[in-house]
């Protein structure tokens, strides 16, 4: 010990790990990161090709449809060909050629976890990344239940595998080209609301990118693919092993580790962003194409031992509530769309594993707030536990929404089965049940969803009580006013009700919003018939016939190839005396439906007033042709034929009609007028004695009168 009673100790150098000897006095500084700039401004421009995308939609009426990689299991499961599946096509080439750029340089979901974890770091809020077992499993489970799943009930099933096909935009849901951007969009608000725990709320509460490495059923096809990838990060100068690469790496990489066991970045969660390549001291490492190392990506994050925030209990019980979470919101008020869920999920189960662990732990931390602290709850800790405990009671209620949607989903399915099969009952069971369970979850949900409400107004329409519907579809419409199929709905109801004035105008309301629709939108040949047929029907029943035959010939205009509105038009115009007009109505619906007896039946009963009796007689004839047994059709028939004067075959006629109805009188008096024609007095006094035996008007009838 020295004088000044302090303790003397020999100098030595103090270095950083891995710096190398020499005359630095310094450790070494990463260089600025080149590639974040141009990376920013290619996420940037993503929304900005958004906007560009909307834009052209509005200005130009019809564009691309959105590039939406789940269509790719449109294609997988129907075999439709779309631009979201070639899209994943192309990403899928490119990915196994230079890896997962399009993740860092074009995901606009990793530009928002980007931006969150920026903003966050201007704030001053450290983001503490959580590791979990079970949240590294989610992406490859996802990716196995969207894309793999099915194809296994498929095969299961002994189901064809689907034929390949391309759908024009009349067909709607995957056109290459629509004239409806939203059409396979969630709503404006849905979206921000998935942007928003997505791209923000899983970054603060699970660490940066979080939502690529713990939900994104995509990175993990690009992670898989990746794997052959000769694009890498390599060794291409001295490397000193300052560990900067790995610190400025957003995705977690062991950079340096990497580069010093196999000369090149083999961890598929390499997003390639380069800022590793930007920051190194000594330029050492660059993008590249070398050797893949399939085998080396698997030993990459197998050689060590990670550590979990978890133990193998606590990850159990993040398993259940995560579950439980997707159970209940995917699909709630039929919004919540499958991959905000899964973020969600995991920012759920991982916020119950704290409450649980403030009931059993002396500190607890949730980022830079402390929940505990010396085993006493804080003022941060308590608004933890009353935000938990409200969230708590939003989630059963949710469950119990969503438990009556899921029934009544199941149950209206049933009922829309038997619709679609012609002239199978209804499962009125499954009628009321859909009713009872979806009125439950509209009645106590805390929105309303527009197709909640198209359902209950189908099934109040094909029960017991349509009027019941009534109210759904006036909600519908506030909503929606141009909503042709509700107003055209309303109409028939209105009509059936009596309120024939006020059906009348919700027809002219649906057919005016048909118009407005375009051609493209819709099927002209159903929907505008029918709202023109529907119109027709109101003015026949308010006794306006003339403009009854306007609105049905619209109809049948519109929809050439129906029979039901060749056949109302015929008896339209018959009503109204023009025969010659209803005989070419009923012979186009007999040309459209040959084995219609009725069309032919009528056709001939028009031709017969219209005085057309040899068009009449082969009417007739086809009629019976179809229908031996018609004794109607087969006297007037036997009528014609005697007054051409064909009398044997009239006298054939009239028999049958006997021996089919031996109870009729006319026929047998008719039959009499033709013997007594022919000059068979004896049969034809015969017939005159039974006919006046069977209708005293006939008595006193006879050959002299």
């Amino acid at each position: 010990m020295s004088d000044s009673g302090l303790i003397q100790f020999a100098s030595g150098t103090v270095r950083p790990r891995g710096y190398r000897d020499g005359p630095q006095s310094a450790p070494p500084r990463p260089r600025p990161l080149k590639y974040g700039k141009w990376r920013a401004l290619a996420l940037s421009s993503v929304y900005l090709m958004f906007g560009l995308h909307i834009a052209h939609w509005k200005l130009n009426g019809s564009t691309l449809a959105p590039l939406e990689l789940n269509e790719v299991m449109y294609t997988l499961e129907a075999g439709v060909v779309t631009a979201g599946f070639l899209l994943m096509a192309t990403l899928f080439l490119a990915t196994a050629l230079v890896g997962r750029f399009f993740c860092s340089w074009a995901c606009h979901i990793l530009a928002l976890e980007d931006l969150c974890a920026w903003l966050l770091g201007k704030l001053r809020i450290r983001i503490r990344p959580v590791r979990s077992r079970l949240l590294l499993l989610v992406p490859p489970i996802t990716l196995f239940y969207m894309f793999v799943w099915p194809q296994i009930l498929r095969i299961a099933a002994a189901r064809p595998a689907p034929e390949f096909r391309i759908l024009t935009d009349k067909d709607g849901w995957a056109s290459f080209v629509t004239t409806d951007f939203w059409r396979n969009l969630p709503d404006p608000w849905i979206a921000g609301l998935t942007f928003a725990v997505c791209g923000f709320a899983v970054v603060y509460f699970l660490g940066t990118r979080s939502f690529c490495f713990h939900a994104c059923p995509y990175g993990a096809v690009f992670a898989a693919v990746d794997r052959i990838a000769p694009g890498r990060i390599k060794l291409t100068g001295q490397c000193e092993q300052c560990g900067i690469c790995t610190a400025v790496c957003s995705s977690r990489v062991r950079v340096h580790e990497e580069i010093a066991r196999f000369g090149k970045v083999v961890d598929v969660n390499c997003m390639k962003d380069l800022d590793c390549v930007s920051a190194c001291p000594q330029e050492a490492i660059s993008f590249g194409f070398t050797r893949p190392g399939l085998a080396d990506s698997f030993s990459s994050t197998g050689r060590r031992r990670l550590k979990y925030d978890f133990s193998r209990g606590e990850e159990w019980i993040l398993a259940v509530v995560f579950v439980a979470v997707l159970l209940v919101f995917r699909g709630l008020y039929t919004a919540v769309p499958f991959l905000m869920t899964l973020g969600l999920a995991g920012i759920v189960s991982y916020l119950t594993l704290l409450l649980l662990r403030l009931t059993n732990r002396s500190d607890v931390r949730l980022n830079a707030f402390r929940l505990k602290r010396d085993g006493r709850l804080t003022r941060s800790g308590r608004t933890f536990c009353t935000a938990m405990l409200a969230f708590g009671l939003f989630f059963l209620h949710s469950a119990f929404i969503r438990y009556h949607e899921a029934h009544g989903q199941r149950d209206f399915e049933a009922v829309r089965a038997a619709v679609d099969q012609p002239g199978a009952p209804l499962p009125q069971d499954s009628l009321r049940s859909a009713v009872r369970h979806l009125e439950a979850a509209h009645r106590w949900g805390l929105f309303r969803p527009r197709v909640r409400d198209q359902q209950l107004a189908s099934l109040q329409l094909k029960g017991d009580e349509p009027a019941r519907a009534e109210p759904y579809l006036r909600r519908i419409l506030v909503v929606d006013p141009d909503d042709a199929d509700s107003r055209l709905a309303l109409a028939r109801l209105l009509a059936h009700s009596g309120r024939l004035e006020q059906a009348e105008a919700e027809a002219r309301l649906g057919l005016a919003a048909l118009d407005r629709a375009g051609a493209a939108e819709r099927e002209p040949a159903l929907s505008t018939a029918g709202g023109y047929a529907l119109l027709g029907a109101i003015q026949a029943r308010r006794g306006e016939t003339d403009r009854a035959i306007a609105a049905y010939t619209t109809a049948a205009e519109e929809n050439d190839a129906s029979v039901f509105l060749r056949m109302t038009l015929g008896d339209l115009l018959a009503d109204q005396g023009r025969y010659a007009e209803a005989a070419d109505s009923y012979r186009q619906a007999a040309s459209l439906e040959p084995g219609l007896a009725v069309a032919h039946f009528n056709l001939g009963a028009a031709l017969t007033i219209a005085g057309d009796a040899d068009g009449a007689i082969e009417a007739y004839r086809e009629t019976l042709a179809l229908l031996p047994d018609d004794v109607e059709a087969r006297s007037n028939l036997a009528l014609l034929l005697a007054k051409r004067g064909d009398l044997g075959v009239a006298a054939e006629h009239f028999r049958q009609v006997i021996e089919l109805r031996p109870d009729l009188a006319r026929p047998h008096f008719n039959l009499a007028r033709v013997h007594d024609a022919l000059g068979d007095p004896a049969k034809a006094e015969h017939h005159y004695r039974v006919a006046a035996q069977l209708d005293p008007a006939y008595s006193g009838r006879s050959r002299s009168n």
